[in-house]
């Protein structure tokens, strides 16, 4: 039932064929990210968007890597997608601008870049430049007031172990608090 469902609804789009759709995206796409972080966010929408089947492991990608056996990448971020390289063999990437357009030529229907070529262009700018600095509004209303500092300070640890003890709370908080604060005006936030 469930999947005749998907079936009807994947006929309303008319433009692309069912082979075609279902072509690349018989395993779901992993990847490894946090909610707090705008990127992992940024991507998953993308990715419920598009309604790409996926797989999301919330945690650190550097030990989730090493666990799995995969090289990490140069710069370890979030979110840390797990795709096949030019050979088949997984591999560990980051930057989401590139992964966009990877997912736009592997997966088709429900694309989120435009055709016309200066409509593109502008999706373009516009993407980099929230990746490149709405991430520093973020950054400041996340640290900068106390009481939303107190508020990201205990939210925080909470999202890489639910289960935390009171007594480790207590110690990762001011932590991961005056190190993000501290870290205020190298994002330009005063």
């Amino acid at each position: 039932m469930v999947a005749q469902g998907v079936s009807i609804y994947l006929q309303l789009d008319n433009q692309t064929p069912l082979q075609e759709l279902f072509m690349f995206q018989n395993q779901p796409i992993t990847l490894i990210g946090s909610p707090p972080s705008p990127y992992t966010r940024k991507m998953t929408a993308l990715l419920r968007y598009r309604r790409i089947a996926h797989s999301t492991i919330w945690g650190d990608p550097s030990a989730v890597l090493t666990e799995m056996g995969i090289a990490k990448p140069k710069v370890a971020l979030l979110p840390t997608f797990i795709l096949p390289n030019e050979v088949g063999e997984m591999q560990a990437i980051c930057d989401s601008t590139p992964i966009i357009r990877r997912l736009e030529a592997e997966h088709k229907g429900r694309s989120v870049l435009p055709d016309d070529p200066a409509m593109a262009f502008i999706d373009y700018l516009l993407e980099d430049f929230a990746d490149e600095w709405c991430t520093k509004y973020m950054f400041h209303y996340r640290w900068h007031k106390e009481v939303d500092a107190d508020n990201a300070g205990t939210l925080l640890p909470l999202f890489q172990k639910v289960n935390l003890t009171e007594e480790a709370l207590a110690k990762f908080k001011p932590y991961i608090t005056d190190r993000q604060v501290g870290r205020l005006h190298v994002v330009g936030s005063n």
